[in-house]
């Protein structure tokens, strides 16, 4: 959008001068760059203009002149052409004369030139006639003569032959006398070019004066309208009345001068615009011309320059300021230098530049240079938009920080850690140093936890990861992974070395008490430690090698040091929970669990009620199938519970949905016990899930029952309760299962809000016999009545057993003497058989 803006605002001028035709001439102004007042200025002219002395005056000073001219030159023309002719008249004359005489002498016989004889009045008139200074007949007996002969005056000779009426005749020659006749021609010369010229000055001042009305004075008008436009005047128009060529013109001016004036009120509201966006945007834009040079930089780009536009205007962005790599602090490449020389957008890429003015102020920037283009395409200049990213960088670098941090210790987390890692894997690869990996678990955190709480969990990780930390080398990295766990990766490190440092770490642990107000507390810490050595697979299988290691820690009394070795039994059993925890994960993929079902029995012969304890199994084969047991504490170790939980609480309320809707059995209608593990209590999301699961599905609240054991419900206490207390108040109910395994299981029974209590099996299994058994049981008992919890004996193996359960008092049943775990579609066709208590059902 800034190259938009500003390439319009570079062409404003340029484009508002296109838009006008040239007919306007003198009157069109131009549109001020960037640089200037946004007013426009009028158009200069090189030298001053008279109206005057112009065009007008020497077209028809050219006519006047012309036509005396040519008026003097056909004079000249006409009078060499008559003298021409009177010189070759001459002798036409004479003849003429002689043939006027001729036809006298003829008609009077006497007359004939004699000595003494007079010349003939017809002699006279006939030179007067031609013009003859002097005439002479000259005969054989005399000559006549009249006027006056003058030896200077030209002759001319003519011969008469005269007839007399006898029939004789004779011969006479006339002689003439012509004056010459230049001072005659002179003179009459004059006379005809003083009044030629004259004719000529009044018919050219005549047609002047035409000239000045039709064609001067309109023309002088026009120039006067496009010289008051051209002073300001945005009103002048062309007069437009007369019909002739310059009323068309004087239109078709008018419409150039108002389009004109609408594409700069346009070209003025735009550029106004473009100036409030190019203040108003938080970016720098600075452009510039082909050169290079600065032509326009707005009120930010000024600001980070340290410039004022005035002061840089005509200098090249390279002599204000420079761009340098954050990180190297090298020099960049020149983004307007780039850009004009490549006709093509330059980016500022790297994303560590720095703008450094001549003040020495370093910011950081990103932004672009791109070329602006004419008409032609050819590139004209440059726009930089250049932005002020040291808010967003600071805000990258603690972004960065705590993506790579642990929010609580301030450690590496194990996203940065793992990436550490892969590094390290690739050196050893290369040929390097051999490095070793920590895997630490905490001892005895959970007890702080559940004594003191949470914020003092967090304490206690903070100031251990400070005591970690400070056992460790310089060098050495150390990282939180998640709960109470860390990691930590030694560079060029022995495992000699290793074994040493990591016992120097569980000495600091060991050493280390925490205090909570009066309360004193000793933690201690199980370290795996594995080797970094060439031929390592990948980072999962370092981590799982470090993680087994920790787990054989723990497995071997807690607080110690273990090292990885493959030939390790108790490794190899934790290689067989991996093993587990892949299969576990395609099974769920590949949709390969399925439930099966055990009923839960009323020992009271008058209740009606009847439950069933959902229960899990992996398909093996066609007919194979796996227990729980086999695969559970893989699925625990290996966080796949919450999944397996989910896809239990699905498959359970869609498939007893389903029955309900089609079938009128009883045992459709039942209560269904769902098992939920230690990871699902710390689900937060597993409440919403269960709402969602419920409302696609339309099973009922009140035939749902969830199942916790005790040992998880005392591990997650708080978690425990506020699970219970949220799914008891949708309508569901709660049963507590495996009670009596744990070591104060009356301290917590008051603390759950439960509806069934479900009696561990090692106390039902020898009742009959073993008083010490059938004790507890029934002080479990009395105590569940007291609460209003109704019990369930679990592991009923036989017909005596139930017998003395329902003695003491017992509410439910389950074991193999009421019926085997089976799939649904058994026990759906068969539940009716249920009521034949106490015998067991033929199943």
């Amino acid at each position: 959008m800034v190259f938009t803006v500003v390439h319009g605002l570079c062409h404003f001028g340029c484009r508002r001068e296109r838009g006008v035709s040239r007919a306007a001439g003198f009157a069109l102004c131009r549109v001020s760059a960037l640089n200037q007042p946004s007013a426009p200025a009028p158009i200069s002219h090189e030298a001053p203009f008279s109206i005057y002395g112009g065009l007008p005056a020497r077209i028809t000073g050219i006519v006047f002149w012309g036509m005396v001219l040519a008026g003097l030159l056909i004079v000249l023309v006409t009078i060499q052409a008559w003298e021409a002719d009177l010189e070759d008249a001459q002798p036409a004359y004479l003849a003429q004369a002689a043939l006027t005489l001729q036809s006298q002498l003829e008609s009077q016989a006497e007359w004939s030139p004699t000595g003494n004889s007079k010349p003939p009045a017809t002699l006279e008139q006939i030179r007067q006639r031609y013009g003859f200074s002097a005439l002479e007949v000259i005969g054989p007996a005399g000559l006549w003569r009249t006027g006056k002969p003058d030896a200077a005056h030209a002759t001319y000779t003519q011969i008469l032959l005269v007839h007399k009426p006898d029939g004789s005749h004779q011969t006479l020659r006339m002689l003439a006398y012509v004056p010459d006749h230049s001072a005659f021609i002179s003179e009459e010369r004059k006379h005809v070019l003083l009044f030629t010229g004259l004719v000529a000055m009044v018919f050219g001042l005549i047609l002047q004066a035409i000239l000045y009305r039709m064609l001067s004075r309109p023309f002088l008008h026009m120039v006067g309208t496009a010289q008051n436009f051209a002073a300001g005047d945005k009103t002048a128009r062309f007069d437009v009345q007369r019909s002739d060529e310059f009323g068309f013109l004087s239109g078709f001016i008018n419409q150039a001068l108002d389009a004109a004036n609408r594409s700069e009120t346009a070209l003025s509201q735009e550029k106004a615009r473009i100036e409030v966006m190019l203040y108003s945007i938080t970016d720098a834009v600075i452009a510039t011309d082909a050169n290079g040079r600065v032509q326009y930089m707005n009120p930010v780009a000024q600001d980070l320059v340290a410039y004022s536009i005035e002061a840089a205007r005509g200098r090249p962005l390279s002599e204000l300021a420079r761009f340098v790599d954050e990180q190297t602090r090298l020099p960049l490449a020149d983004p307007v230098r780039s850009c004009l020389l490549d006709a093509q957008i330059a980016m500022l890429h790297t994303g560590s530049e720095l703008f450094v003015n001549h003040l020495g102020a370093e910011i950081p920037v990103a932004g672009t240079a791109a070329p602006m283009r004419n008409a032609e395409g050819s590139v004209i200049g440059c726009v930089v938009a250049l932005q002020d990213v040291r808010h967003a960088r600071e805000l990258m670098r603690r972004l960065t920080h705590q993506a790579s941090r642990d929010s609580l210790t301030g450690l590496f987390n194990r996203h940065s850690f793992e990436s550490q890692v892969r590094r390290v894997i690739d050196e050893v690869d290369g040929g390097y140093a051999n490095h070793a990996l920590f895997y630490l678990d905490l001892d005895q955190f959970k007890i702080v936890n559940d004594t003191c709480g949470h914020v003092a969990g967090d304490e206690l990780l903070r100031q251990l990861g400070e005591v970690l930390h400070e056992a460790l080398r310089s060098d050495d990295i150390l990282a939180r992974l998640g709960g109470d766990e860390f990691g930590v990766l030694l560079r060029r490190c022995s495992i000699d070395q290793a074994i040493k440092i990591a016992e120097n770490l569980r000495f600091s642990v060991e050493a280390f008490r925490f205090i909570w107000g009066d309360k004193v507390f000793q933690i201690g810490v199980s370290i795996g430690v594995v080797a970094v050595e060439p031929g390592v697979a990948d980072l999962a299988t370092l981590l799982s090698a470090a993680d087994v290691a920790c787990y054989a820690a723990k497995e071997a009394g807690r607080n110690r040091v273990h090292v990885y070795e493959e030939s390790d039994d108790t490794l190899a059993h934790r290689y067989g929970e991996m093993h587990w925890a892949t299969n576990l994960t395609r099974a769920l993929d590949e949709d390969r669990f399925e439930i099966f079902v055990q009923p839960i029995v009323a020992l009271a012969v008058d209740d009606p009620h009847r439950h069933w304890e959902v229960l899990l199994r992996l398909r093996a084969g066609e007919d194979d199938y796996v227990n729980p047991g086999t695969f559970m504490s893989a699925a625990e170790r290996y966080g796949l519970m919450p999944r397996i939980d989910r896809w239990v609480i699905e498959r359970v309320f869609r498939t007893f949905s389903e029955m309900a809707s089609r079938s009128a059995t009883d045992c459709c209608h039942d209560v269904v016990a769902i098992n939920l593990s230690g990871a699902s209590l710390n689900d937060a999301s597993l409440i919403e899930f269960v709402r969602e699961t419920q409302a696609k599905t339309g099973m009922p609240w009140s035939r749902i029952c969830f199942e916790i054991t005790e040992t998880v419900a005392i591990r997650n206490l708080h978690m425990a309760t506020c699970l219970v207390n949220e799914l008891r108040n949708l309508g569901c109910k709660f049963a507590l299962d495996d009670f009596g395994s744990g070591l104060s299981s009356f301290a917590y029974l008051k603390n759950l809000p439960i509806d069934y209590l479900k009696i561990d099996g090692s106390f039902i299994m020898d009742i009959v016999s073993d008083q010490v058994d059938r004790a507890m049981v029934e002080a479990i008992r009395e105590v569940s009545q007291i609460m209003g919890v109704k019990t369930v004996a679990e592991w009923v193996e036989n017909e005596e057993t139930a017998e003395v359960l329902r003695k003491i008092g017992i509410d439910y049943a389950q074991g193999y003497y009421f019926g085997r775990p089976g799939a649904i579609d058994q026990w759906s066709q068969n539940c009716n058989l249920l009521r034949r208590l106490p015998g067991p059902p033929a199943v």
